[in-house]
């Protein structure tokens, strides 16, 4: 399904007219109203210059106003948890403990809207007003706001958190916080943000969808280290039972300050969000089977399209749903290959080991035909390169021209895919020449350099069900006289090996919001970690690119830099994309209702939803009696 591709403009009032701006129009392929009050506050903060909701707006138009509170959800968790500590690299941080998107225990100053694009509303920011030079930001914060404990949130806890994530967070965050010159206490409830440049309002909105920290909980407490103490929140959940290694519960909070609040209205309906560990996904689906677990997202084609036929009592009780939102573009999974090891930095070894992955056969054969071909990593956007670059791209990529393949302002990417169909020759021997160019040959059978060292992957994962993808392009790469290989070890070990920088080659996702945002720097950025940036990339060029898309003024800025940007990502063949951003493939037991208005640009599970009691009393007599 494809993202609306309508041209955007950034809601920025000018200076001389600023009293006049709640009555400004701009005409961009129609008429878009800029809804800016009087005094410059504004209820949230909009990249297309309108807002559908109007200031103290009872709910989103996609939830159930009314949904009944009340059950539990059990969902299945893949991974060990260790930490409750948030904004660190180490340790498994806990499900349901997101400080960015989807969160459960976190507040954030801003919350995306889910039938509009680039459409922010206030959280914990009750109005919001931007300087006309986009280089200051005022926040003033809910009188009603509240941490657990009770105490208010503050504009202190607001200038702690930011300069906390700022100066110790993750790589790709920090990036992106480097434009905050200084953040000042105006009132209690008043926060002033500076920053170093002008920005835009993607930028200002990306920063406030990061989760809040409360200063008085931990000014004594140290944040870089791991903990299983759960922290103090001020969200719709709070941290209930939980034991390491098996499971954790969510308890909604009663008296959620937020709860009357027009964006969460209708909104966290379930009392028990319980995850249980799962590290097996044989274990996982026969869980789902049993009833164990209430919700499941099935990666796998083939269970998806034969696991899944149940006869008898509990046909149309346990369904498939293919979900569809598009608050993520692009890829959602990659191969990439670590660009610190000598081996991998020629580009025509990586342009190589690329045409010597077999999408088609992949697809064709063991994946049913179901997903897309990658087209770009912006794929299905108007954002994604087409085509020889325009004159706003090539003013962006001539000054790097010698840095450069040719082929970036030569040939239209992603026109025709350069992998083969398995079993053809004409890929691979274009792959064998392009490897004897960058230096290595055959020798008894093994690809090998000038001295005789062979050339060895080793594909690391922590998911099994990962192999189907690495079985088939191993048979490829042992075809070019490449030894490899691939290693199934536990998360914990899987992200410190990541981490130290100990991985030939890894699956990873290139999911981006819409409109770009902080995941940009986070996967591209030299300045970010081997987690996010698993390619290991270190390029001016993809660094400049990057800001610009970040720091683009309007649609046609932003649309030249991602453009620039996607060509640059091909023709240098940093990432090998597997798959795009597809529909959510999920199994659920019929013990919960949702609206019969799905959002379109955020996931509306499991938020939107509520538990049903006659239907989840029907599901227990089904098991009980077995």
């Amino acid at each position: 399904m494809a993202v609306n591709q309508s041209p955007y403009m950034f809601c920025r009032a000018p200076a001389v007219t600023r009293r006049f701006a709640a009555r400004l129009v701009f005409l961009w392929a129609g008429s878009l109203a800029c809804a800016f009050a009087d005094d410059g506050w504004q209820h949230g903060l909009s990249n297309f210059g309108t807002f559908k909701y109007t200031p103290g707006f009872s709910h989103f138009d996609y939830v159930n106003p009314d949904a009944p509170k009340g059950g539990r959800l059990v969902l299945a968790y893949g991974a060990a948890f260790n930490n409750f500590t948030p904004y660190i690299t180490k340790g498994i941080g806990a499900p349901g403990s997101s400080v960015i998107g989807q969160m459960t225990l976190y507040d954030s100053l801003l919350w995306p809207s889910g039938d509009e694009v680039g459409v922010f509303y206030g959280n914990l920011a009750k109005e919001i007003s931007v300087a006309d030079d986009m280089t200051e930001v005022r926040l003033r914060l809910h009188p009603e706001a509240r941490w657990h404990d009770g105490l208010p949130v503050t504009a202190r806890d607001i200038k702690f958190s930011f300069e906390h994530i700022r100066d110790n967070s993750f790589p790709g965050l920090k990036t992106a916080f480097a434009s905050i010159k200084q953040v000042d206490v105006v009132s209690e409830r008043e926060v002033r943000i500076s920053y170093k440049y002008p920005v835009n309002l993607n930028t200002m909105m990306s920063l406030g969808k990061v989760a809040m920290m409360p200063e008085h909980y931990w000014r004594d407490r140290d944040s870089g280290k791991t903990t299983i103490e759960p922290p103090l929140s001020s969200g719709p959940y709070q941290v209930g039972d939980f034991q390491l290694g098996k499971y954790i519960e969510f308890k909604r909070v009663e008296n959620y300050w937020g709860r009357n609040l027009g964006i969460h209205r209708g909104r966290h309906n379930i009392d028990v969000l319980r995850h249980e560990v799962y590290r097996d996904a044989t274990v996982q689906r026969e869980a789902l089977r049993k009833g164990l677990i209430d919700y499941s997202v099935e990666p796998s084609a083939a269970q998806w399209m034969t696991g899944y036929k149940l006869d008898g009592k509990r046909s149309g009780l346990l369904v498939r749903e293919e979900q569809y939102y598009r608050h993520a573009i692009g890829v959602i999974s990659a191969l990439a290959y670590n660009l610190t090891q000598p081996r991998f930095q020629d580009v025509r070894v990586r342009e190589a080991l690329t045409l010597a992955f077999d999408f088609d056969w992949m697809n064709d054969t063991i994946d049913f035909g179901v997903y897309q071909k990658p087209g770009s990593f912006f794929h299905g956007t108007f954002l994604a390169a087409t085509g020889l670059p325009g004159e706003a791209e090539l003013e962006l990529l001539t000054p790097f021209a010698a840095e450069l393949p040719t082929r970036v302002f030569t040939h239209s990417p992603f026109s025709g895919s350069p992998v083969s169909r398995l079993g053809q020759r004409d890929a691979l021997l274009r792959a064998r020449g392009l490897l004897q160019e960058a230096g290595w040959r055959v020798q008894d059978g093994r690809l090998v350099d000038a001295t005789g060292t062979p050339f060895e992957i080793e594909f690391l994962t922590n998911v099994a069900a990962e192999k189907r993808i690495f079985l088939p392009y191993v048979q490829q790469l042992r075809r070019l006289g490449i030894e490899a290989s691939i290693r199934l070890v536990e998360t914990a070990q899987f992200f410190n090996l990541r981490r130290n920088n100990k991985n030939d080659a890894v699956l990873g996702s290139l999911a981006i919001a819409m409109p770009p945002s902080l995941e940009v720097p986070a996967y591209f950025g030299s300045t970010s970690s081997g987690i996010g940036n698993f390619a290991r990339i270190s390029s001016p060029v993809v660094d400049y690119l990057s800001t610009k898309v970040l720091s683009a003024g309007t649609e046609r800025e932003m649309a030249a830099a991602t453009r620039a940007l996607d060509r640059v990502l091909y023709w240098q063949f940093y990432f090998i994309p597997v798959r795009v951003v597809e529909p959510i493939r999920a199994l659920v037991w019929r013990k919960f209702t949702k609206p019969a208005n799905a959002p379109f640009y955020v996931s509306g599970y499991p938020d939107t939803w509520w538990w049903d009691r006659e239907k989840a009393e029907i599901i227990s007599r089904l098991f009980g009696s077995e």
